[in-house]
């Protein structure tokens, strides 16, 4: 559960960041954000029971940075669609 909280903190950050105005050293804050998103996604895939399991988490880890869900409600597809 740990990881699901940090891919989260990440794609909130992600958000973050593609939002905000230009600023010296986006594209790299943009590359890094996007390699430790890669990380968490390969966890995310190893522990989901599908592939359209892994996608359903992902939509959902983005709707809780997004303000869409509560974390609650992440947590319980996350519990519901991993082994």
């Amino acid at each position: 559960m740990e990881e699901l909280r940090q891919y989260v903190d990440v794609v909130k950050k992600n958000i973050e960041t593609i939002k905000a105005p230009d600023y010296e050293g986006k594209g790299r804050d943009l590359e890094k954000q996007q390699e430790q998103l890669e990380q968490y996604e390969r966890y995310l895939k190893a522990e989901s029971i599908s592939s359209e399991s892994f996608d359903r988490i992902v939509d959902a880890a983005v709707g809780y940075a997004s303000e869409d869900i509560s974390f609650s409600e992440l947590e319980d597809m996350y519990n519901q669609l991993t082994k």
